[in-house]
């Protein structure tokens, strides 16, 4: 029982970053719109592009006079595929 609260406390202390997300629906169609409105926002201007893979968009922007970079990414779920572990001791 106390490897399970290990385990779970473990997972708890890592994903907790202590940031409320709260997300907006977007209505459809509208996705375009509001990523430009959000790069638009952060002055990212005068870029050039190198698309990675099928759903990875990489970016080297100028904003401010300085270089900046950004990426878009698309992340499919994964599913979590338990496996048995064994122990020698």
């Amino acid at each position: 029982m106390k490897i399970l609260y290990f385990l779970f406390l473990f997972f708890v202390l890592i994903n907790a970053d202590n940031k409320v997300r709260v997300y907006q629906r977007i209505p459809e169609n509208f996705v375009a719109t509001a990523i430009y409105e959000f790069v638009k926002g952060n002055g990212i201007n005068n870029c050039f592009q190198f698309q990675e893979t099928e759903s990875q968009l990489l970016l080297k922007c100028l904003r401010d006079n300085e270089l900046v970079n950004a990426e878009i990414n698309i992340i499919e779920p994964t599913r979590i595929r338990w496996t048995s572990i064994s122990y020698v001791v």
